[in-house]
């Protein structure tokens, strides 16, 4: 059965200055069990889609179904078996993490709520912390907090907002580990929204890639890395690249991203020749080449291929 439907969504935001197109025409289905991600930068349309789906804001065009229920129309019939998760979603922080989980607990009308609490905190490792103010939180408790009450009323669809945006790498891990344990020991089906390739890589079994509004792919996370088998990826390391030189570079050799903590450019080449093009390019305009390998594909790769950008922006280009 399909978890979630989407037809022809389109979304248009009407300004003062004129009219913002943030989704436009968006298909995609995610079938129960499925762990599916939308994977675009910031400002792609990622949580309007998502706000859509949950029924929190209309659609101009197009349709949404969620287990056979139309949304919003039917919304009430399926609502206690769903659950969000927004990235900055707030909380009442004057309240203990306890009694923050107690109070949606009762709107929820969750059954046997104290037990239902003690199991949450346990699984996301939250024993110390529980009983302090929310407010002394850090944003991997507030975020390990919403999950657990995200949890509350057992939802058979679980949907995320950027789960590990700010979070610290090893945090950000932990929490993937708990959304493979959900949906490997729970059956729950979750749909998330990510700018991390890493993340839609380890977590999704398909990926629905979206940039300015648009779905351009929807495949596995290695099924869209082998569209890419034919390209050469070179990564080449670089010293003394000018912001002017940097620009040649892209105006010339399209598919290329610069991350300057590592000093090095990855290039997608159609042929190995044209690594020798680009490395007479860098030094006939004053760089210094210290290495160069090849890698294998990453979804970022593949998001670059396909928009001729860069998946995120890590304040890494100049």
């Amino acid at each position: 059965m399909k978890a979630i439907e989407v037809n022809g969504i389109s979304k248009i935001y009407r300004q003062k200055s004129g009219c913002k197109v943030a989704l436009e025409d968006v298909s995609f289905y995610v079938e129960e069990g499925e762990i599916f991600g939308l994977l675009g930068p910031n400002g792609s349309g990622k949580t309007t889609l998502i706000k859509i789906i949950f029924g929190l804001i209309p659609a101009d065009k197009g349709d949404v179904s969620i287990f056979g229920y139309k949304i919003p129309k039917e919304r009430a019939k399926i609502i206690s078996k769903i659950n969000v998760v927004f990235s900055r979603a707030g909380c009442y922080w004057n309240l203990t993490g306890r009694d923050h989980l107690k109070f949606y607990g009762k709107i929820y009308r969750v059954k046997n709520l104290n037990e239902k609490i003690e199991k949450l905190v346990k699984l996301f490792e939250m024993e110390d912390k529980i009983d302090r103010s929310v407010d002394k939180y850090s944003t991997g408790e507030v975020m390990r907090l919403n999950l657990a009450r995200s949890l509350l009323n057992e939802p058979i669809l679980l949907i995320l907002d950027e789960p590990t945006i700010g979070l610290d790498p090893m945090l950000a891990l932990k929490i993937r580990d708990y959304l493979i344990k959900l949906n490997e020991e729970k059956g729950i089906t979750i749909l998330l929204t990510t700018h991390y390739m890493e993340e839609a890589d380890r977590l999704c079994k398909r990926v629905a890639i979206i940039n300015e509004g648009k779905i351009v792919a929807i495949d596995s996370p290695s099924n869209l890395k082998s569209k890419l088998k034919r390209e050469k990826i070179c990564e080449i390391g670089v010293s003394n690249l000018s912001a002017e030189l940097l620009k040649k570079i892209k105006e010339k050799f399209e598919k290329c991203s610069y991350y300057e903590s590592k000093s090095v450019l990855r290039v997608i080449l159609k042929k190995y020749e044209d690594v020798a093009e680009i490395i007479d390019f860098l030094k006939n305009n004053g760089a210094s080449v210290t290495h160069m390998h090849t890698e294998k594909p990453t979804l970022e790769d593949v998001f670059l291929y396909m928009t001729g950008k860069r998946l995120r922006d890590l304040n890494e280009n100049f």
